[in-house]
């Protein structure tokens, strides 16, 4: 009969645990992106943790927690990246006190830092930077990423969720997309108009046929290796864009930044836009009426 070692049993189980913890945030409700970076920040705390003991923690110790602190502040990261890394041990956390494993609260949130809400419009871009963009994918001749750039440009849907859509998700007639499982599990209907339906009917017709994969997948956007496009996949080919359309780092969220705000600039009543951009608050949708960065940085430098 084979013998394990304590360090053995102690593996299997932070591993088992592993695999609950997933469990546990689907049960919580949480999307498929919240899942990995919650896992991740998790993954990255059991690194250090074996790197500095040279085995895999059973439970949160208070003070193994302030060293982890004092080694994330050291690597200067933003207030904002340094919360993310406490959320997804503060949730692991309150999974081991209903797991049993341990009853001790150990990240409250007086360790999280304060950030000031910023009062600029999040949209970095005009209006010009983003048509050269897009014509810049167009003339490239890549029709599949010209149609996600309009659907994220005249939608405002987030990547994840332009990704998602299957082929009964967009419905042309009504001219209509259906989101479903959006951010906080929501789904919602989202208005398109005629140029967007025009662009996702040519790639209906004459582009998505010509991949390998078209008739196995049920998603609206695919590729010759995938049933389902990949954000990774898309995220390398707006560089490429940035690059050879001369746009600093545009990203496929500041389509939808742009989108928000286009909206408000044309006349859109703010609960409108709220619900066309699945804002379960207001107050984040008012925030794009206000002026961007930019536009602050040109009337502090013209005193």
């Amino acid at each position: 009969m084979k013998l394990y070692s304590i360090e053995q049993k102690k593996k299997e189980k932070v591993e088992g645990l592993g695999g609950k913890y997933i469990h546990f945030l689907k049960r919580e409700g949480k999307s498929k992106n919240t899942i990995e970076s919650y896992s991740r920040s998790v993954r990255k705390y059991n690194d250090w943790f074996e790197k500095k003991y040279g085995n895999q923690p059973s439970k949160l110790f208070r003070e193994n927690f302030n060293e982890y602190k004092e080694y994330l502040q050291k690597r200067k990261l933003s207030p904002k990246t340094f919360n993310l890394h406490l959320t997804g041990l503060a949730s692991f956390n309150q999974f081991l006190i209903k797991e049993k494993v341990q009853s001790e609260i150990v990240i409250t949130k007086k360790d999280f830092k304060k950030i000031q809400k910023t009062i600029a419009s999040p949209c970095r871009f005009e209006k010009d930077e983003i048509m050269r963009f897009v014509q810049c994918v167009l003339e490239i001749g890549n029709m599949r990423d010209y149609c996600l750039v309009n659907l994220l440009i005249y939608s405002g849907l987030r990547i994840t969720e332009a990704l998602s859509l299957t082929l009964d998700c967009v419905r042309l007639e009504t001219r209509e997309l259906v989101v479903r499982d959006g951010k906080g599990n929501k789904s919602r209907t989202v208005l398109i108009g005629d140029k967007l339906a025009r662009v996702l009917n040519d790639y209906l017709v004459n582009i998505r046929p010509t991949y390998n994969l078209c008739q196995q997948s049920e998603f609206l956007f695919v590729s010759n290796k995938s049933p389902q496009l990949s954000r990774m996949s898309e995220n390398k080919a707006f560089r490429k864009y940035n690059r050879l359309a001369s746009v600093s780092d545009l990203t496929p969220h500041d389509c939808r930044h742009f989108f928000v705000t286009n909206l408000l600039k044309n006349g859109f009543d703010v609960h409108e836009v709220a619900n066309m951009a699945g804002h379960s608050n207001v107050q984040t949708t008012l925030i794009y009426s206000n002026p961007s960065r930019k536009k602050m940085l040109e009337k502090l430098n013209s005193l």
